[in-house]
């Protein structure tokens, strides 16, 4: 109760704060979702004791203090429920839920164009179908300077990881970014380069950092034993091409690794994405392909997967990959790990009926990783495990409508559907070789913005 009432005081004094000065705004924004989903073998396993049924919501409101044209400052706050537990339950008087979403300051340079913002905010690599590194939020400080009207730069650092334990445990984990913005008549290419500094122990099994998820995508498959400091390193870029309209290309090209103090804990790979989009009369027909590198048959010599920092951004499904509308289940085909190619076909945006839109896509993809990283090893624990292997394959099919109430309000349904097809030799000794049951998603939620 006591966190309900101090959102409470928070936002009258965020709105009060307008009456001080007539130069001086403050805006707000909000949106509401509420969902119910029906769902069945996630982890393509039939009869887990897994909820088939779940009921959810999530609220964000945002207030934006403005002080000026060069000035102002955002508070993001999000509460997210699932009815029946902590808060959601008979009398609704919980206040377990409630974070700072974002906190942060933008402000120009004096004299300048140069922009910057501090703090918790939202940070995304740039992606053809978002990011396989990183698209979620961030505490630090990004910095975007405009050359010309073709040419930007931006730099950013972003606290990833600070281990609170100290000296004995050190897992502080920062992040470095150059980026530049590239636009020409008819295409737009953005070259960028990271560099993270992992602190001494941060992947050992028993430190802090390694109990986080960000430690998923960018340990290896097999046991972690590290003890010295870890260089990450990812250069890529994105493109797009829309000099051919009614055609557009896109994509992107990404190498990563980990360097750490022994081979065995060592990560490098490659992911690649293409689409292209027809745009019709009635919606946009597109196809995409994509390509990760996977694991060889040695996992004593270090993983030859992409690392990545979380799988929030490559939304190119809505079931499989990390589509979903907000609280949504997706990203079955795997959380922390690209090693595999896949192509699919698409009819995006289109709509036969006033208000109504709807998205159809099919794709089938194989793993990338050796079966033989995989045989004779018992990762059904492990959250470093691929999901696929050489010897696996999936068709994946999502139908997605989104239908206009008002303005402000829509009705969106997501159906999805994915056939795993895993080789149970492979499989066997992880106790996985009968976690090949279709997965099958029915959700619905209503989305209110203002």
């Amino acid at each position: 109760m006591k966190r309900i009432i101090t959102l409470a005081l928070v936002a009258a004094y965020v709105l009060s704060m307008a009456g001080f000065a007539s130069a001086k705004e403050v805006n707000m924004k909000a949106e509401f979702i509420e969902s119910l989903q029906w769902s069945d073998n996630h982890n393509f396993k039939a009869d887990d004791g897994e909820d088939d049924f779940t009921a959810k919501q999530r609220v964000r409101v945002y207030f934006d203090y403005v002080a000026s044209e060069t000035l102002n400052a955002v508070l993001g706050l999000e509460i997210e429920h699932s009815w029946g537990q902590d808060g959601a339950q008979l009398g609704t008087d919980g206040d377990k839920n409630i974070e700072v979403k974002h906190a942060y300051t933008n402000f120009i340079v004096p004299g300048t164009e140069v922009a910057v913002r501090a703090g918790l905010q939202p940070f995304a690599y740039k992606g053809a179908y978002g990011s396989p590194i990183f698209d979620d939020d961030a505490a630090g400080i990004v910095i975007n300077a405009p050359i010309n009207d073709a040419v930007a730069l931006s730099a950013a650092w972003i606290r990833a990881f600070d281990n609170a334990n100290g000296d004995k445990n050190d897992a502080d984990f920062d992040l470095f970014t150059l980026a530049a913005d590239i636009q020409g008549e008819g295409f737009a290419v953005t070259p960028y380069a990271v560099y993270g500094a992992l602190g001494q122990n941060a992947l050992e099994s028993g430190s802090d950092f390694y109990a986080h998820d960000t430690a998923a995508g960018l340990a290896t498959i097999g046991a972690i034993n590290a003890e010295d400091n870890a260089d990450v390193y990812w250069a890529g870029i994105n493109y797009e091409v829309t000099m051919f309209d009614p055609f557009t290309i896109k994509g992107d090209v990404i190498y990563g690794a980990v360097a750490a103090d022994e081979e065995e804990n060592d990560r490098s790979g490659w992911f690649a994405d293409l689409g292209v989009e027809y745009k019709l009369g009635f919606g946009t027909l597109g196809v995409a392909a994509l390509y990760g590198t996977g694991d060889d048959d040695d996992i004593s010599d270090g993983s030859e997967a992409m690392p990545v920092l979380n799988d929030s951004g490559f939304s190119l499904t809505s079931f499989g990959f990390s589509g979903a509308t907000g609280t949504g289940a997706d990203s079955l085909l795997g959380s922390a790990r690209y090693d595999m190619w896949a192509i699919g076909a698409y009819l995006a945006d289109f709509s036969f009926v006033e208000d109504l839109s709807h998205k159809f896509i099919v794709v089938y993809g194989q793993g990338t990783t050796d079966s033989e990283a995989v045989e004779g090893t018992d990762l059904s624990k492990s959250k470093f495990a691929p999901v696929l292997t050489d010897e696996d394959s999936f068709i994946e099919v999502n139908f997605d409508s989104t239908y206009q109430i008002y303005e402000n309000l829509a009705a969106i349904v997501e159906l999805g559907y994915i056939h795993m097809d895993r080789d149970a030799d492979t499989w066997e000794k992880s106790k996985l070789d009968d976690a090949d049951d279709d997965a099958f998603k029915a959700a619905f939620y209503l989305k209110y913005n203002f």
